[in-house]
C-alpha cells in the first residue's frame, strides 16, 4: 500500500458503502462508533399529530451527529422533568345556569309590574305586581297552595315562620318556628306587611307569596303589563343563580369521567377555567338524527365570576383521558425521528454533537411527552430548537 495514505476502517463508512480514503496514515484515536443515524428531513406526524405538533428531524451526518449546515435552524436546551402529566380529550359544552322554574300566578286581577329578562330576584324581593300590590318571593320547596292564618299548621306555615326569621321580622326567642301559625307568627307576618306597604292583616292570602327553592334569574317573561293573568298561568320561567356546564357526552366515553373530575372549560373569549363534574347521567339518549347516544354531563365551575354572565355560551371542555404519575418529560420538539423507526433525543453533555439517547415515549400532554431511556434522567439538559 502506498505510504501516501491508507485505508482505514474504524471510523463509519460513507453511505455509499465504501471506505474512507484517509490520506494522513498515522495512527490516531478512533471515534466511538454511532450506530444509530437521525433520518433526514423527517416529519414526523401521526403519533404526534394528537398533540399538534409537527416535529422535523435534522439531516444526519454518517456518524450520528446532527449536519452543521451554516444557515441550520438554532438550537437551545431544555431540562428532562419529572413530573404529573395529563392528557385531555376536548368535548363541546353549553354554559349557563342550573334549574328550570315556572312561576305561576294564584292572584285575582292585572298585572301591574313584571321584571326583565335577566334580573335576579331574592328572598323577600317582589317577582312581579297584580293590581299594584307585590307579590314576594319567599324560600321553600313547597308551592302556595292556601291561605295562611292564625291556627294554621303544616309544612307551609314552617317555610313562612323560617322565612320571617330570615328577614328580620321575628326571632326565634319571639316566634317558636315550628309549623304552627300562632299569634306571634300573625305579628311577624303584620310587621312584613308594613314593611312591604300593604295593608297590615297578619294574614296571607293564597297568591300574595310565591315559594321557589332560592333565588331566581328570570329567563322569559310570559305575561304581559296590563294584561290579565289568572290564577294557574304562568308568569315567567327562571332559573338558579348556579354556574353549570351542560355536555352532551358520547355514550362510548362515559367511562372517561366520574362524579368529582377536575376538568378545564374554555370560554367563547378564550379564557379558561376550572370546573367540577358534580353529575355524570346514567340513561342515554338519541341526539341528532343519527344514531348517536349520548349522556348528560353536569360541571359546576370551580370560580363562577371567571364565567361572565353568558347564558347557553358554546364552551370546550377539556376532560382527562389519561393520567401518568412522576414521569420523565421532555417537550415534544426535542424528539428526532430515527432512520432506524422510533425516536431519541439528543444530550447536550460538552462533546460537539451531544449525545444521542433512544426513547420510548409515551403519554403526549401540552406540548410535552412521557420519555425512558437508558441514561435519561431528571435535570439532563436536551436539545431543541431556539424560540
Amino acid at each position: 500500500m502506498s505510504r501516501r495514505g491508507a485505508l482505514v476502517d474504524d471510523r463509519p463508512a460513507i453511505f455509499d458503502g465504501r471506505a474512507r480514503w484517509d490520506p494522513d496514515p498515522r495512527p490516531r484515536r478512533p471515534r466511538p462508533r454511532r450506530g444509530l443515524k437521525v433520518a433526514g428531513l423527517v416529519v414526523v406526524a401521526g403519533l404526534l399529530a394528537t398533540a399538534g405538533v409537527v416535529v422535523v428531524a435534522r439531516l444526519g451526518r454518517p456518524d450520528g451527529g446532527a449536519a452543521a449546515a451554516p444557515d441550520g435552524p438554532a438550537t437551545s436546551t431544555a431540562k428532562v422533568t419529572r413530573q404529573d402529566l395529563v392528557a385531555r380529550t376536548e368535548v363541546d359544552g353549553t354554559l349557563g345556569y342550573a334549574g328550570e322554574m315556572t312561576v305561576v300566578n294564584q292572584a285575582q286581577g292585572t298585572v301591574t309590574s313584571l321584571p326583565e329578562p335577566g334580573a335576579v330576584i331574592e328572598r323577600g324581593q317582589a317577582l312581579y305586581s297584580v293590581a299594584n300590590r307585590p307579590v314576594p318571593l319567599l324560600y321553600g320547596d313547597l308551592p302556595t297552595w292556601r291561605r295562611m292564618a292564625q291556627d294554621v299548621d303544616g309544612d307551609d306555615a314552617l317555610q313562612l315562620e323560617r322565612n320571617l326569621v330570615a328577614l328580620g321580622y321575628a326571632t326565634e326567642s319571639e316566634m317558636l318556628v315550628d309549623g304552627k301559625f300562632t299569634a306571634a307568627t300573625t305579628t311577624a307576618v303584620k310587621r312584613w306587611q308594613k314593611a312591604m306597604g300593604v295593608p297590615e292583616t297578619g294574614v296571607v292570602e293564597l297568591g300574595e307569596t310565591v315559594f321557589l327553592p332560592g333565588a331566581i334569574r328570570v329567563a322569559e317573561v310570559k305575561a304581559q303589563v296590563g294584561g290579565g293573568a289568572p290564577p294557574g298561568s304562568p308568569i315567567l320561567t327562571g332559573t338558579s343563580t348556579s354556574r353549570v356546564v351542560k355536555v352532551d357526552l358520547d355514550a362510548t366515553r362515559q367511562s372517561l369521567v366520574k362524579a368529582g373530575d377536575k376538568v378545564e372549560v374554555t370560554l367563547p373569549t378564550g379564557a379558561s377555567t376550572t370546573g367540577t363534574v358534580t353529575d355524570v347521567g346514567t340513561v342515554a339518549r338519541t341526539q341528532g338524527q343519527g344514531d348517536k347516544r349520548v349522556v348528560v354531563v353536569t360541571v359546576t365551575p370551580d370560580d363562577p365570576a371567571a364565567t361572565g354572565s353568558l347564558d347557553q355560551a358554546p364552551v370546550k371542555v377539556g376532560i382527562t383521558s389519561a393520567r401518568r404519575e412522576g414521569v420523565l418529560g421532555v417537550p415534544v420538539n426535542a424528539l428526532l425521528a430515527l432512520a432506524e423507526g422510533g425516536y431519541g433525543v439528543r444530550v447536550v453533555d460538552g462533546t460537539p454533537d451531544g449525545r444521542l439517547i433512544v426513547v420510548e415515549t409515551g403519554l403526549f400532554s401540552r406540548g410535552l411527552v412521557e420519555v425512558d431511556g437508558e441514561g435519561l434522567g431528571e435535570g439532563i439538559e436536551v436539545e431543541v430548537p431556539a424560540s
